[in-house]
């Protein structure tokens, strides 16, 4: 299998200048530049600079994807409009999530590697245009997507820390961040990041259980909070906005909310990385077990319609045989003798069956296919 690598970078505060597309351009013979994105793919060699640095200087999403299982997801946040420091102490680790500064910007990043690669290829193609609106919720308060990604860290630690997890100061006994609102339902680019991690969906469960309903934004007034800013800091923002500087809009909504005082809500302890695997696997059990309950039903009703049927089915099975030679009509006899024999293993009846097939044998022994079948009703394949 060859190698493959793409990358992809996207601006959504502003377009890039000319001057700006032709300095990306002269990044790479392969690359292809608009004024909202570039793309490069390479089957052979690499990119020769750093993406993050590139992100940094003249985009506001990342994403890139290699076939030999590696995957990377990043944003660029103007500095002021996060708590980075508070990011990184709650949220991030060193291998799977991380937040650093280049230059004024802020580059959080999602990162992947894979040494046996994912269980699927995602299709690259309009991926990041979905995750990159995650970039827009953060900047809104909203960190379901940093919660996300916490969850699949400590995912991917369990599975190699060797800790014993009766020991006090082992991972497992670490707190979970505070829950975010919002996480039993989850919207299209968020659903798409757990895809992009490969996280399992018992686990997103069991984070969801006391996760409260997440207040759109739409439904904010900021009518009054907007009344208690002063008159210096409206202009202020006015100028920003009006001069499309990045992250103008988002940084008045971070003073407004700041403005009201949030609301009393009752606190719960936080449940440990241990208890939250525990959950995520009875969850997956119970599943596992309801699907179990589903096929057995689904088979007792579909055994019940058959049996209405099952005097009919043996007259076809004789008149399909006796109409000839053709490799069509011992196919579809042998597809009927097989829905009969699931029917008798249903019904108790296996010896009513091997009776009435040892009796069609005879009857067309002459016919090799067939009497391969009276080896057994064992050798009849069940569907």
């Amino acid at each position: 299998m060859s190698e493959y690598q793409y990358y992809e970078w996207q601006t959504h505060e502003r377009p890039l200048t000319a001057a700006e597309q032709n300095a990306v351009d002269a990044l790479s013979s392969h690359i292809d530049v608009t004024a909202s994105q570039a793309i490069v793919t390479y089957n052979w060699g690499d990119f020769k600079h750093d993406p993050l640095d590139v992100l940094a200087k003249y985009f506001d999403a990342y994403l890139y994807l290699a076939n030999w299982g590696t995957r990377h997801l990043a944003f660029r946040f103007p500095k002021g409009l996060l708590d980075a420091a508070a990011i990184d102490a709650t949220y991030c680790d060193e291998e799977f999530l991380h937040i650093k500064t280049i230059g004024d910007v802020h580059i959080l990043e999602f990162e992947m590697n894979e040494d046996e690669g994912f269980d699927e290829w995602l299709e690259e193609r309009g991926l990041l245009s979905t995750l990159a609106r995650l970039r827009d919720d953060i900047l809104q308060g909203d960190y379901r997507a940093l919660y996300i990604g916490w969850l699949k860290a400590m995912s991917e630690r369990s599975e190699y820390d060797d800790e014993d997890e009766d020991d006090p100061e082992n991972f497992f006994n670490d707190p979970e961040p505070p829950q975010p609102a919002g996480l039993k339902k989850l919207t299209p680019p968020l659903e798409a990041l757990i895809d992009f991690l490969e996280i399992d969906p018992f686990l997103v469960a069991a984070a969801a259980e006391r996760s409260p309903n997440l207040l759109p934004l739409k439904e904010q007034d900021f009518a009054p909070l907007i009344s208690r800013l002063t008159r210096q800091e409206c202009d202020d923002f006015l100028l920003k906005i009006v001069h499309a500087e990045p992250g103008a809009v988002a940084a008045l909504r971070k003073r407004l909310l700041s403005v009201e005082q949030p609301k009393p809500t009752a606190q719960t302890a936080p449940r440990t990385i241990g208890e939250l695997l525990e959950i995520a696997e009875n969850l997956g059990e119970a599943e596992a077990h309801r699907q179990i309950e589903e096929n057995r039903k689904r088979h007792i009703a579909a055994m019940q319609e058959l049996a209405k049927r099952e005097t009919q089915i043996w007259q076809d099975v004789e008149r399909t045989l006796a109409s000839g030679y053709s490799a069509a009509n011992y196919d579809h006899a042998t597809d009927l003798l097989n829905q009969l024999h699931q029917l008798a293993e249903f019904q108790g009846t296996p010896a009513k069956f091997d009776t009435k097939l040892g009796a069609l044998v005879e009857k067309y022994k002459s016919r090799s296919a067939l009497g391969s079948a009276q080896e057994g009703s064992d050798s009849l394949e069940m569907s």
